[in-house]
């Protein structure tokens, strides 16, 4: 028997980046929905049904710390985990005060992105 478990959005302007962690979350059993930016996921329907937000720092047009910060995002009160390839204090100190349950950075290994999402989730681990 396959344990659906709750979706996963990602947003990340790297579409390498975009791509591999859809494939890794969809194989651990998550629907996930994918986004390029802040704007798009904004723009979304399909997020009514997210159980956490793994949301790239950096993204261009407005950084992943504005999108948290967004009203809609706030409203949804969706658990957030934060990854970047840089490893900026204070970012990380902001992006812990929005509340985040996670700040990872780049490159992070499968296993810990899968506990901070188990975490945010309340998922249980694979077995």
């Amino acid at each position: 028997m396959h344990l659906q478990r709750k979706t996963i959005v990602v947003i990340d302007d790297d579409i390498g980046i975009r791509q591999a962690l859809q494939r890794m979350l969809t194989i651990a059993g998550f629907r996930v929905h994918a986004f390029a930016s802040g704007e798009e996921f904004l723009a979304s329907p399909e997020t009514s049904d997210a159980g956490c937000a793994v949301i790239d720092i950096d993204l261009g047009t407005m950084c992943g710390l504005d999108l948290a910060r967004n009203p809609a995002v706030i409203a949804a009160k969706l658990p957030l985990i934060f990854i970047s390839g840089t490893c900026d204090e204070t970012v990380r100190t902001r992006a812990t005060a929005l509340g985040c349950i996670e700040f990872l950075r780049k490159p992070f290994t499968p296993a810990e992105l899968l506990d901070a999402i188990f975490r945010a989730t309340q998922e249980p681990p694979i077995p």
